[in-house]
């Protein structure tokens, strides 16, 4: 059944991406993010996977360009494509200070929802007013956005900063913080890498919700190739693939 999806994805690309075109800017594109479950991920045979890398390897065959990915820390991945080291960053949320940085691209293409997990067994509970944690540490991921509200509360709330997603579980389970603010997508899918699906729970209401992006460099250049890309993304949207990709992958994709 995947194998003839994955045909059939391939035979609606061929036709979405048929009619003659101008390649635009044809060159090497370096992209790169940090690993985002079933957004940006490197199989342990090297290969890049993920809704991101197959949405860029689209767009980069159909304008001409050679694709390459990395994988770095969060940090540095943000870092590397401010400062034009590359191109393309995969799966940012917006936020007012990383348009300052970035060139956004027209439309976000994947949506998270943001929730807080808890050790199982624990009587504790939320009723989406942050206020109603005093004395409680809430763990969040070191360079991770969580939408307007909880950002705006951030340094009311003083939470305890994770290095990575893989610690702030451990931090949870260790009882270091009390909750672990985080998005399903990843989470759900670390929880089950880790083996401690059984072990913690996400709890109601969200947080929020967040759309990712991909993000291009603030040049000429980059400019041209976000404008280029976001054209080509049309196609892909309006004939169906990618939400074929999505749908394959179990991504949920913004309206």
């Amino acid at each position: 059944m995947i194998q003839l999806k994955t045909v059939f994805s391939i035979a609606l690309l061929a036709l979405v991406f048929a009619r003659p075109v101008t390649l635009a800017h044809a060159g090497q594109v370096l992209a790169v993010g940090t690993e985002f479950a079933n957004v940006f991920e490197r199989t342990p045979t090297g290969e890049f996977t993920g809704l991101g890398a197959d949405i860029i390897r689209a767009l980069a065959r159909q304008n001409g360009d050679e694709v390459k990915f990395e994988i770095y820390p969060w940090a540095r991945a943000q870092w590397m494509v401010e400062h034009e080291q590359a191109q393309i960053l995969i799966g940012p949320y917006k936020t007012a200070e990383r348009e300052a940085k970035y060139g956004f691209a027209r439309r976000a293409f994947y949506r998270d929802i943001m929730a807080l997990y808890i050790r199982k067994g624990s009587d504790l509970s939320w009723d989406g007013n942050y206020a109603s944690m005093p004395g409680l540490k809430l763990g969040v991921i070191n360079g991770w956005v969580y939408g307007p509200q909880f950002e705006s509360l951030r340094a009311t709330v003083k939470p305890v900063v994770a290095n990575t997603l893989t610690n702030g579980l451990n931090m949870l389970l260790a009882k270091r913080v009390d909750y672990l603010a985080s998005n399903m997508r990843n989470t759900e899918a670390t929880m089950k890498t880790m083996g401690i699906g059984n072990e913690l729970q996400m709890i109601e209401p969200f947080m929020d919700m967040q759309d990712g992006y991909l993000a291009y460099c603030k040049n000429a250049n980059c400019e041209q190739l976000r404008l280029r890309y976001d054209e080509l993304y049309e196609q892909l949207r309006d004939g169906g693939i990618l939400q074929l990709m999505a749908r394959r992958l179990g991504v949920r994709l913004p309206p």
